[in-house]
């Protein structure tokens, strides 16, 4: 017998199995695999890499066997091996690598094929060598204090670069500062060890006060207001749209401090140095959409659950992904280089 609460149960059940019939499930055989292909090149270098994987449903799958070719201006150059699978460390990484040891040339027409090795997948990327940028001209640093947020100052060292922008085209850039740090020790504590050299590396910067960096929109503290409505360039990426055929001195903060770890007592310590090699990377429309993608997502700007989703830029055919050639102009800054025979 149906009474007066038996009946809504039912109907709410029934709209639950009606509901769950009309769920479309994710096809397999609509939603192949794809083969990625990432590459950032840096023309001048002998010693670039290609990864690719294949695309899965949840996540990223291994590539067992593939084979890659490099042609350039419709010439084959190099069929690179790939590189041995890593055997150090805590995490072991079966993604397929490999060494391209070709050097580009501004103009060169690029086209690099990847093969799986049973057929199933070929993907490939065409990219034009874009002219270096023009030379940079000058680059000044100075300690300063920075308002970081809510009138906490931290001190910082400031970069004024200084360039010119190509005229007659419309240019792509990706400015780096790649800091070097090394420390000399000898270690008194193990007379094992006569000498150690520890090394790291360092791309942060602060780029919010910059008006071409922050695309028009710069702040002067870690707390206004504009800082939550736009992601922060995390990759340096600009276009020349505000100073188009012009020079421009662009202004960035990275850390003051040397950060180095204590990981001996600093009477054992017989040099520092930090180098800083400020690059400008020129690149192209398609680079500089997807390093702007990068920025969003890996901000705090960004909410999946209500904004839309991020599509990355692509010149991948046949698979997704990027394959960036850059070419760069840079100059080297010593920023450190302190000898302590005693302590």
């Amino acid at each position: 017998m149906i009474n007066k609460y038996t009946f809504p149960f039912l109907l709410l059940l029934l709209l639950s199995i009606s509901s769950c019939e009309n769920e479309i499930p994710f096809d397999k055989e609509a939603n192949p695999p794809k083969l990625v292909m990432n590459a950032l090149i840096n023309a001048d270098s002998i010693n670039n890499i290609l990864y690719l994987n294949k695309t899965g449903q949840d996540v990223i799958s291994d590539v067992m066997e593939a084979s890659v070719e490099v042609r350039v201006n419709d010439v084959l150059v190099e069929t690179p091996k790939a590189l041995p699978i890593p055997t150090d460390g805590d995490f072991i990484s079966f993604q397929k690598r490999f060494l391209i040891t070709t050097k580009f040339h501004p103009g060169d027409k690029v086209r690099i094929d990847a093969k799986t090795g049973d057929g199933a997948h070929h993907a490939w990327a065409e990219v034009t060598v874009p002219q270096p940028p023009m030379p940079i001209e000058r680059v000044d640093t100075a300690t300063v204090m920075v308002n970081e947020y809510d009138n906490y100052y931290t001190e910082r060292l400031r970069y004024r670069i200084t360039f010119s922008d190509r005229p007659g085209e419309t240019n792509y850039y990706r400015l780096v500062l790649e800091r070097h740090s090394t420390i000399h020790a000898n270690i008194t504590s193990r007379p094992e060890v006569l000498d150690t050299v520890l090394t790291r590396q360092d791309f942060r910067m602060l780029s919010r006060e910059d008006v071409v960096l922050t695309d028009g929109h710069p702040t002067l503290s870690g707390n206004d207001s504009d800082l939550f409505e736009q992601a922060e360039n995390i990759y340096g990426v600009f276009d020349d749209s505000r100073f188009s055929g012009q020079s421009y001195t662009m202004t960035v903060y990275s850390s003051a401090s040397d950060d180095w770890p204590y990981l001996f007592p600093s009477h054992d310590i017989t040099q520092k140095i930090r180098d800083c090699y400020v690059r400008l990377l020129s690149i192209s429309e398609t680079d500089y959409q997807y390093f702007k993608a990068l920025n969003l997502i890996d901000s705090d700007v960004y909410d999946e659950t209500i904004m839309e989703p991020i599509v990355f830029a692509s010149n991948v055919h046949g698979g997704v992904g990027i394959v960036s050639i850059s070419t760069e102009t840079s100059v080297k800054i010593n920023l450190v280089d302190e000898k302590y025979d005693e302590w």
